[in-house]
């Protein structure tokens, strides 16, 4: 795409040439709050002020990346956003799920408001079962981010000691951690276990409860987590977990971006599909698209509608233009946009998973046309 323009506005006013100060736009900048952390998956209440009746927009950013986009609103569809409206009272209020540490911020009256992160506590959800003195460990953290670092502790006459450590992996919708523990020897012993912080994606150290069993023969249950220094919202312990998406950020990268199309930019259909985003499984597993999307710096959004099984160190192509699917290959999808995407003069690609989490961005400044991210 050629670069975009933009048209700029200047304005002299007789009050500053007469060395009077002009009114603060401060004073009409909204504000936002939210609690400091909450436990696990699930909704967060950030509330703010702002000039009445003004519209207020949600913007967000995975706490890794920093990169700050338009609230996307999954309950109302693709290309849809996060707003409300201030009150009469200049107050206003909106939720907001989370699966990992997030930033935000909201931009209301053309004023942005201070900036602010919120935290997530470690849930570790843990089930055991021993026999003969042989005990198996289960550990399900939620949030359920592969990558977690847990250890599994015995009481040992009122000691905390270490009997096992590895790290959460995907498995299935979740990650889980898995352990068999042996020469527990007899009788009824105590464990917990414990989940390391992850300050990448501002992840609250967790903890279980104490689980006692009969080692001998015995099962047993614990749930736990960090007890955060600040309220938060209220969950429902008996009400369903949503699924949260299990990919780690940086699973799936940008590897290269040709932002600028070979040629003449004419706006015909293979020129627009000589823009193109690459995106490669760095994993070691499939990885499943579906629902996940790209866009650009200015809310252009490609979304994965239906399965697409990127397999591990594959590729992914996405072009801007018109076609087919699958064709020539299967790595292959299609935007079918009637206009270019990238800009030229420089531009920024973000990737998200169906529920909005922070996989990659990838930005570039003027340039070959080409990055490689």
């Amino acid at each position: 795409m050629r670069a975009r323009q933009t048209a700029m506005f200047a304005a002299l006013g007789c009050v500053a040439a007469l060395g009077f100060a002009a009114p603060a736009a401060a004073a009409d900048a909204p504000t936002i709050s939210a609690p400091a952390s909450r436990q696990g998956f699930g909704p967060i209440t950030l509330t703010g002020t702002a000039p009445a009746g003004a519209t207020v927009e949600l913007y967000e950013s995975a706490y890794k990346f920093n990169d700050f986009y338009p609230s996307p609103d999954y309950a109302r569809g693709a290309g849809t956003y996060i707003t409300t409206t201030a009150n009469s009272s200049g107050r206003w209020s909106l939720s907001r799920d989370l699966d990992s540490g997030f930033r935000f911020y909201v931009r209301a009256g053309g004023a942005e408001s201070n900036r602010i992160s919120v935290a997530v506590g470690i849930i570790p959800s843990v089930t055991m079962t021993a026999s003969n003195g042989t005990v198996n460990v289960n550990v399900e953290p939620d949030p359920g981010q592969p990558g977690l670092r847990v250890h599994v502790q015995r009481n040992n006459g009122g000691t905390w000691s270490e009997v096992a450590d590895g790290y959460t992996a995907e498995s299935g919708s979740t990650a889980v951690y898995r352990t068999t523990l042996t020469g527990q020897g007899s009788g009824v012993q105590s464990y917990r276990v414990v989940v390391d912080a992850d300050a990448d994606n501002n992840l609250l150290r967790g903890q279980s409860s104490t689980i006692s069993l009969n080692v001998g023969n015995g099962s047993g249950s614990g749930g736990g987590g960090t007890t955060p220094t600040t309220p938060t919202t209220p969950t429902t312990p008996t009400a369903p977990k949503p699924t949260t998406p299990s990919v780690k950020a940086g699973a799936v990268q940008f590897t290269k971006i040709q932002y600028n199309s070979k040629g003449t930019d004419n706006g015909s259909n293979s020129s627009l599909n000589g823009e193109w985003v690459r995106l490669t499984n760095k994993t070691k597993a499939t990885i499943n698209l579906k629902g996940w999307t790209v866009r650009d710096a200015s809310g252009k959004v490609y979304t994965f509608s239906s399965d697409f099984r990127l397999g591990a160190g594959k590729h992914a192509y996405v072009h801007t233009g018109k076609g087919t699917n699958g064709r020539p290959d299967s790595q292959h999808r299609y935007w079918n946009r009637t206009g270019y995407v990238w800009n030229n003069s420089g531009d920024s690609a973000y990737l998200r998973t169906n529920t909005g989490k922070s996989i990659d961005s990838c930005r570039w400044g003027k340039g070959s046309g080409v990055t490689y991210c």
